[in-house]
């Protein structure tokens, strides 16, 4: 017999299976969830059955019920107004929010260009609370919930455990611990992470994403690395993930935006690029967000002819490669996923890439591992940030049955 704190336990375990199973579908049925879990067809249907009465799931209804022979499942689905969750992405210059239903489906966007390189953390809670009870207005009309939980995605690094905003190259205040404030603002759960460490959780549930270890690789106004490792978001204590852009390639070289030099961002963030096409001087502090324009003309040029900005890019890809093969020494080579307005040069950074790990690494290894690319950034820390706090919201359901409890098998 089992005791009452493990039968709990397992109770807890089979919810989160179902529910995690559910995201990766969207829509699904009792059988295929057993298929797909494990759990024998009783099991599922018992758990399913008990989600749906806790107000977690819903019945789909089939538009083609009637034109099916015998008698057809009836498809599962998450109930879009169990919970509301918040999105929020600072940058240089602008910030926006996105929230979004439990089926993790969009419900409202604002944003908003604003300097916020001189805000303090009251200032900063301040003008994020504001974005997000604009955003709520508009969902509120709608019928949904208060934000249960809101992920706050931003450049540099970040502290989970205070809510603390540790550096950013956004800003010019150091240390903001905004988590606390603003969750007594809004009278949700915040976590404050930093964008690039989200990013593996962009691809969390997508169908035909089955790989377990891989990286994504931000080239744009830093250099920022997420890992998923073993199937699970790499993120330490900080939440900051690994300081890719921060590993040093040159030492004493280049002057980089956290204030060292040499690090990999200093050659391959989009003002490193922009800095070596243009010929300035390598001490140079570019503090101005370099558009996606530009870097696009730049690596226009560098596809005609040879010349500076072809070196930019090569340059970039080399330090790159070298921090990839330093990484492969600690870690087993992974498939690189670029994202970020870099990564729409990757033709011109790849050969060079695949060189500097050859170069760096033992043996060669991992300068064979898959490239590939995913377009839109803005999108993905989105998505990220939004699955982020579904997973909170999805494990209080799990642990939290409610008055309809399954008996755990």
């Amino acid at each position: 017999m089992l005791a009452k704190t493990d039968a709990e336990g397992v109770r807890a375990h089979n919810r989160r299976v179902v529910i995690d199973q559910l995201r990766r579908s969207s829509v699904s049925t009792r059988r295929a969830v057993s298929a797909a879990t494990g759990l024998s067809v009783s099991s599922a249907s018992a758990i399913t059955a008990a989600l749906i009465r806790d107000g977690v799931l819903i019945e789909i209804p089939d538009d083609e019920r009637g034109l099916k022979r015998g008698r057809p499942e009836r498809r599962l689905g998450f109930e879009p107004s169990a919970a509301t969750v918040a999105a929020v992405k600072i940058a240089v210059g602008e910030m926006a929010v996105r929230v979004s239903d439990y089926a993790g489906q969009p419900l409202a966007y604002v944003h908003r260009t604003m300097t916020i390189a001189d805000l303090d953390a009251d200032r900063m809670v301040a003008a994020i609370a504001d974005l997000v009870r604009e955003a709520e207005a508009l969902v509120k009309r709608a019928g949904h919930p208060k934000t249960e939980r809101l992920t706050l995605a931003v450049q540099g690094k970040t502290d989970a455990e205070d809510g603390r905003i540790v550096w950013s190259p956004a800003m010019k205040h150091r240390d903001l611990v905004v988590g606390p404030k603003l969750a007594q603002a809004l009278g949700a759960t915040i976590s404050v992470c930093n964008d690039c460490s989200l990013m593996p959780e962009g691809v969390r549930w997508r169908g035909g994403t089955n790989a377990r270890d891989f990286a994504f690789l931000f080239i744009g106004f830093g250099v920022g690395m997420g890992l998923r490792i073993g199937g699970r978001t790499f993120q330490d204590g900080t939440n900051s993930a690994v300081e890719f852009g921060h590993i040093n390639h040159v030492p004493g070289g280049a002057a980089c935006r956290c204030g060292n030099s040499g690090c990999v961002e200093a050659y391959a963030g989009d003002y490193a690029i922009w800095r070596r096409a243009l010929g300035r001087p390598a001490s140079e502090i570019i503090d101005r967000r370099i558009s996606d324009a530009e870097i696009h003309r730049l690596a226009e040029d560098a596809r005609k002819a040879p010349g500076d900005a072809r070196s930019a890019f090569e340059e970039a890809g080399i330090a790159i490669g070298y921090g990839l093969g330093r990484l492969f020494t600690i870690i087993d080579p992974l498939p690189i996923i670029f994202t970020g307005v870099g990564a729409h040069a990757i033709d011109l950074m790849e050969p060079a890439i695949r060189k500097g790990i050859a170069e760096s690494s033992i043996a060669e290894q991992g300068a064979d591992v898959p490239f590939s690319v995913e377009e839109d950034v803005d999108a993905l820390v989105f998505e990220a940030a939004t699955n982020h706090a579904l997973a909170g919201i999805d494990e209080r359901f799990a642990r939290s049955p409610g008055r309809h409890a399954e008996a755990a098998e």
